[in-house]
């Protein structure tokens, strides 16, 4: 159940419906604040990869719980697979992936793009590995079907294959039994079930620019923690310098009146976000204005304030920020707002709502946003936000004084 004095924060300042108001029918897009979950691995590319390394790097190796020398056969799939479309940062539809959990610990993922290139993933939980380096790696489809390939390490417990377009090694994987990495110093096999059905749907998924239902052939639905965030917004949160960030469940709250896509609460403030596909041509400064007006309107019995400041308009996005306040006679209730739009048309809205004694904490959240935005704008990183760590802004520091 939704906590009652989460469920008064989210409604007090009367945000129900705000943003549907001003954009009733739009599209609602993918949460992607910065960077789009993406299979925790890079999307399919066809570009060379670096020569690997002369002096071989130490092996990729699963912890000693998950040792694959422990089964006299290949890994088998624990339930079913899952997966659907990824998004860009500027919100366009980019590729579509899927991924199984094995009984080893390892998860499998299959990638493809519209280009129809196809990149194989392995997750070795425990492992540290060096993303600077490059593995040749064998990929042996059922004995028959052999590919040399170069894997790198885009996180330190993720291998990457890119494998460009390759009809009949994603064909043999849609028919195969089992397929095989294996490196100098390493081997590992993983059992294909199921994959003629999910590599259908992956490829269909891909023919209708994601415009198709989740791929989820579990039995076992696995609940997302109810603390949890998307890994793009968790990141994006964190460079700001966020911490304890516990997720607001909406379940209980009809679709057409939730006050945000998602919502979470930092100490004693509530912060939630919006995204909206836009018309082309649609201009920041309208969409926020429009959005502030529509949380003005819904003050009802208090006396409502806004401010706005200047659009920003950057390489990657177009940036404003602001604040609404609704002076009730049980206090003020305060709203820090962070709007974006990308050149996809993507209007992001991130708001934190605070009591009057905590307006501080909230724009403090605020303004941190704002710079990390500013930077990735101008920068756009190779890796998550996190990695931005040594140059965030200062904590927003959840306790009172």
């Amino acid at each position: 159940m939704l906590d009652k004095a989460v469920a008064a924060a989210l409604s007090s300042l009367l945000l129900l419906g705000a943003a549907a108001a001003h954009a009733d029918g739009a599209q609602v897009a993918e949460l992607v604040p910065v960077n789009p979950p993406t299979m925790y691995y890079p999307a399919p590319s066809s570009g060379p990869a670096p020569a690997p390394r002369t002096v071989a790097p130490s092996a990729p190796s699963a912890p000693a719980a998950a040792d694959p020398t422990e089964k006299t056969g290949p890994a088998e799939l624990e339930d079913g697979w899952e997966g659907g479309p990824s998004r860009d940062r500027d919100g366009k539809f980019a590729y579509c992936a899927i991924e199984g959990r094995f009984d080893t610990g390892h998860v499998l993922m299959i990638a493809r793009n519209v280009k129809g290139e196809v990149n194989l993933g392995m997750g070795i939980p425990g492992a540290e590995l060096p993303g600077s380096e490059q593995w040749k790696v064998k990929v042996v489809v059922d004995g028959k079907l052999t590919r040399e390939r170069r894997a790198l390490a885009p996180k330190p417990d993720m291998l990457v294959i890119p494998n460009g377009k390759d009809e009949e090694l994603y064909t043999a994987l849609m028919n195969g039994k089992e397929v095989v990495f294996s490196s100098d110093a390493d081997r590992m096999a993983f059992a294909l079930k199921g994959t003629k059905k999910v590599l259908t749907d992956l490829k269909t998924c891909v023919d209708k620019a994601g415009a198709v239902p989740p791929i989820d052939t579990r039995t076992k639905k696995v609940a997302t923690r109810p603390d949890e965030l998307p890994e793009g917004l968790a990141d994006l949160l964190k460079a700001a310098g966020v911490r304890d960030v516990k997720r607001v469940s909406l379940e209980n709250v009809p679709k057409g009146e939730r006050p945000a896509d998602m919502a979470w609460r930092i100490g004693p403030i509530v912060g939630g976000i919006r995204e909206r596909m836009v018309e082309e041509g649609s201009k920041l400064e309208d969409l926020s204005a429009g959005y502030v007006d529509a949380m003005k309107k819904r003050c009802e019995g208090g006396t409502p304030a806004a401010s706005l400041s200047a659009v920003e308009d950057l390489p990657g996005l177009m940036l404003r920020t602001g604040s609404v306040d609704c002076a009730l006679k049980e206090g003020k209730m305060h709203v820090s707002l962070t709007f974006f739009l990308s050149p996809g048309r993507l209007f992001t809205i991130l708001f934190h709502e605070a009591q009057e004694a905590d307006i501080g904490l909230a724009d403090k959240v605020r303004d941190n946003l704002a710079e990390v935005l500013r930077r990735l704008a101008v920068n756009p990183p190779s890796a998550q936000p996190s990695a931005q760590a040594p140059t965030s802004p200062a904590p927003a520091q959840t306790g009172k004084p």
